[in-house]
């Protein structure tokens, strides 16, 4: 079964793609009769303004949750093991002051969203202009971080059961909330890549948690997920 040296990298990746592809949903979105319309690249479907505000708030908080897990548990846990190795820390130093501008682009894009339920005319003009900012930021941010936190690197960074302790310590840190942001993440990926990520998780989460649960808010935000089925 692959350790945390090969998995943190693989979650982290795939949180990152996350992060892009619900971007690209926002893009798609246009106005229609009586509301909004998703033009998804299996067809088109419609939905009403404040669903869609709903959206970009569970997406601003997908977000939050990824970079302050990375703030509060993991960057510390790798400042401690990489104490005098300037490079990593300085690398640590630079996205956790990039992460900074990722928070406030999230909150001015949640503050649009509402704005959008509100029916402010130019609000879908608004969350897609800092949707667009918030992907030109996120893409050189995410893959500094993939480039650097590889399975080798991390190796030389820090003991496994601690890279292990720090990355539980993310869920841990949210309650139950951990179930609505793994509902977000699974219907963010492709098939293969949700079996890569949590294919080796207990039954009861993938088939209930994720699987039963989860389809009411499939059922809710089809239309913007990235993935609609969970194919665990």
């Amino acid at each position: 079964m692959p350790g945390a040296y090969e998995m943190f990298p693989l979650g982290l990746r795939l949180s990152h793609l996350a992060l892009l592809r619900n971007l690209d949903q926002f893009a798609r979105l246009s106005r229609g009769q009586g509301g909004l319309v998703a033009n998804r690249p299996d067809g088109s479907q419609t939905l009403s303004q404040e669903r869609a505000a709903e959206y970009v708030v569970w997406y601003d908080d997908f977000l939050g949750v990824h970079h302050r897990g990375e703030d509060e548990h993991l960057f510390p846990a790798l400042r401690k093991h990489s104490a005098g190795r300037t490079t990593d820390v300085a690398h640590l130093d630079a996205w956790t002051h990039e992460h900074q501008a990722i928070y406030r682009l999230g909150r001015e894009m949640r503050a649009a969203g509402q704005r959008m339920a509100d029916g402010a005319a130019s609000a879908l003009d608004e969350v897609q202009r800092l949707a667009a900012e918030l992907r030109q930021l996120l893409i050189p941010h995410l893959k500094a971080e993939e480039e650097a936190l590889t399975p080798a690197n991390l190796r030389d960074m820090i003991p496994e059961p601690e890279l292990a302790r720090a990355q539980l310590a993310i869920p841990r840190s949210q309650g139950i909330g951990a179930i609505r942001m793994a509902q977000f993440f699974v219907h963010s990926l492709e098939p293969a890549e949700q079996r890569a990520l949590l294919g080796d998780t207990p039954w009861f989460f993938r088939k209930l948690v994720l699987g039963a649960l989860g389809a009411r808010r499939a059922r809710r935000f089809g239309a913007l997920m990235p993935v609609r089925e969970v194919y665990l």
